[in-house]
């Protein structure tokens, strides 16, 4: 599904602003923050389909919010102190994630950074999705590359 061109310009700007502000910015890692909203929720949803446990437009995991603030933010006080600068706090996790961009495109972009592999190139589609379904999707996931492809308007 096509976005309108203002709201996908919109969020194009609100990935680009939170990952500068978690300094973990790069056009590679925008644009597949980017398209696993699209391939995640077609930037229609904030609450998982069918009532999982994936919240906002990019269906983060309550397990994954908790593993990233308490495995990871936890020993990192500057990075801890960037997101808590954008609302972010233990105290109702995964309310304030479900209720700001900002927090959704900042907790899939640790969920990229903490795997053990380079972000694929900017533009490779296919090296995206495959990357998507390893580390964001997961084997166990129903998701599939031809899904992330499809929903991002990439003929396979």
């Amino acid at each position: 599904m096509k976005l309108n061109k203002n709201f996908e310009k919109d969020i194009k700007e609100i990935i680009d602003f939170a990952l500068k502000g978690i300094r973990k910015y790069s056009p590679e890692a925008a644009q597949l923050v980017f398209r696993t909203g699209m391939a995640e929720s077609g930037y229609r949803q904030l609450s998982q389909y069918g009532g999982g446990p994936g919240v906002g437009y990019f269906q983060v995991e309550e397990n994954t919010i908790r593993d990233i603030s308490e495995n990871f933010l936890l020993y990192r006080p500057e990075q801890k102190a960037m997101v808590m600068g954008f609302g972010f706090d233990d105290a109702g996790a995964i309310e304030r994630v479900k209720g700001s961009i900002i927090l959704q495109a900042i907790f899939c972009r640790y969920t990229y950074w903490r795997a053990p592999a380079a972000l694929p190139k900017l533009n490779d589609s296919k090296a995206q999705a495959e990357y998507w379904k390893k580390w964001y999707n997961t084997e166990g996931g129903k998701g599939t590359p031809e899904h992330f492809l499809e929903a991002n308007g990439i003929m396979y």
